[in-house]
């Protein structure tokens, strides 16, 4: 199902004429950015790996969470386990998550950054091994200890483009740039209207709080930030249709050579 203009624009009256204007005129860039892609999921790629990252991103509602669930369910069959990198994350939790759902969840003291359910637990300077921005305000950190055990490993990661080019090209703290052992995929909604209706509809109840519409706003630039990376590196693309999220699954493990 691909939305058309009439369904999403009823979703769009909380903003004003300018943000609309923004808002269609992103969902245009969003197709452009789309056309550049490269399908990911069509072809088998390579052998499948015996350590490194798999990584996924995609835009805000292209449905992540969703799918991962039923790329866990395939791999479960086959008797596969794909073990997650979580994040150290500084934001708050939202009511609906806790404990690595999904990130560690941390806040900053004196001594480096304590984990917010088990504050017996600190991580320290030492204890990091790439820490970044995923949006002002909201900073996130990748395990020393993970990025180890990747190298023994295949493990999963869900993070951000420009992480994950950084990690991919560069050496930090004594573990060689990934290459070819990070393989990332792009996850998409097939159009630019299914797009924004899918990130606005989720809570839509919340269009009329100013804070919730702003947030909105920065969701869709970033996603465009990102998306824009991911053509300019030609980083393969699974589409998630409406109601195929199985279909979705089996090509990011296609794409992930799984």
């Amino acid at each position: 199902m691909i939305r058309t203009l009439d369904e999403l624009t009823p979703l769009l009256q909380a903003f004003s004429a300018q943000e609309r204007d923004t808002i269609l005129e992103q969902a245009e860039r969003y197709n452009h950015l789309l056309a550049r892609l490269p399908m990911g999921g069509t072809e088998k790629r390579g052998e499948k790996p015996e350590t490194g990252i798999l990584a996924l991103n995609g835009a805000s509602g292209a449905g992540q969470s969703y799918v991962m669930k039923r790329v866990a369910t395939l791999l479960e069959a086959r008797a596969i386990t794909l073990p997650r990198i979580y994040l150290l994350a500084t934001r708050k939790p939202r009511p609906d998550e806790g404990y690595k759902n999904p990130y560690i969840f941390v806040e900053k003291t004196e001594d480096g950054w304590r984990d917010v359910y088990h504050p017996e637990t600190v991580y320290r300077e030492d204890d990091i091994y790439y820490r970044y921005q995923s949006r002002p305000g909201a900073e996130n950190a990748i395990l020393l200890s993970d990025a180890r055990q990747a190298r023994r490993r295949i493990m999963y990661l869900e993070t951000v483009i420009p992480t994950l080019l950084y990690i991919r090209e560069h050496d930090i703290k004594g573990i060689p740039a990934w290459g070819d052992n990070l393989r990332i995929v792009y996850l998409a909604a097939p159009d630019g209207y299914e797009w924004v209706y899918r990130l606005f509809n989720r809570e839509a109840e919340k269009l009329d709080e100013e804070a919730y519409r702003r947030s909105l706003l920065g969701r869709l630039a970033s996603s465009l930030a990102d998306m824009e990376l991911a053509a300019a590196h030609r980083i393969p693309c699974v589409l998630n249709h409406y109601g195929k999220a199985e279909q979705a699954a089996e090509e990011i493990l296609r794409a992930w050579g799984m």
